[in-house]
């Protein structure tokens, strides 16, 4: 059995708690709110659709992902047993390649 990591996010319609589940980012049993969503797990939360327990209604997160990232190098010392070899491959942890994909063609 796998760790996930948690989005805990009021339902707009009777102000109970939701939660989605992630097994993309860190997976350290996180519960993040819609304030603190890292993107890696945002990404594969995306779309995903969840049934309010209280009220009935279902809900869709749209995490509001933008079309392009904006990224920037910053110089940093190499971690010990870092190969410092470049993986032009995505990330294993992202099950939704076509989702990602999708975002980062716009």
């Amino acid at each position: 059995m796998g760790l996930y990591d948690s989005l805990r996010i009021k339902c707009p319609e009777c102000k109970k708690e939701l939660e989605f589940q992630s097994k993309s980012g860190p997976c350290g049993l996180y519960n993040f709110t819609k304030d603190d969503l890292p993107p890696e797990v945002g990404v594969d939360m995306a779309d995903n659709i969840v049934k309010c327990q209280f009220c009935g209604n279902n809900f869709r997160l749209d995490c509001g992902l933008p079309k392009v990232c904006k990224v920037k190098l910053i110089k940093t010392k190499e971690k010990e047993g870092y190969p410092g070899n470049y993986n032009p491959d995505l990330p294993s942890n992202i099950k939704r390649m076509k989702e990602l994909r999708k975002l980062l063609r716009g």
